[in-house]
């Protein structure tokens, strides 16, 4: 898979593998704020999966998550604003036009969240082992 969603604490994280990942853009260029993923390369846990259904929109079109419909029936796709590991917090955001059902695309996969990220969301809410 390339990249795998995940929630911790009502805290969305992601991870995309920017070495051996597949791309409907060349995140490597220049210019480029994000990755592009066809839903099929996306795991997400059932946790993330009901969080991100739930996510607030932005007024514009064009968000730090983007869940896209593809018009000529290639299917679907997660565009992500930024590369590898990327933390959204409680307070994300998707693009106003963003289609919901782009969701239920993704391989839903209850796998275990990175440790690296429970650590990092634990020691913002001050808490430690």
């Amino acid at each position: 898979m390339t990249t795998k969603v995940f929630a911790y604490k009502g805290n969305l994280g992601m991870v995309t593998d920017m070495d051996n990942g597949k791309f409907i853009n060349n995140p490597k260029t220049a210019g480029q704020l994000g990755c592009v993923v066809h839903s099929k390369e996306v795991e997400i846990t059932p946790e993330a999966k009901k969080l991100l259904k739930t996510a607030r929109r932005d007024r514009g079109s064009f968000s730090e998550i983007m869940l896209t419909q593809h018009s000529d029936g290639s299917g679907s796709s997660l565009g992500i604003m930024g590369f590898g590991k990327c933390h959204f917090g409680t307070a994300f955001s998707i693009g106003r036009t963003c289609e919901l059902s782009v969701i239920d695309d993704f391989n839903e996969v209850d796998f275990e969240v990175p440790k690296d990220y429970k650590d990092f969301i634990d020691g913002s809410m001050g808490e430690t082992d």
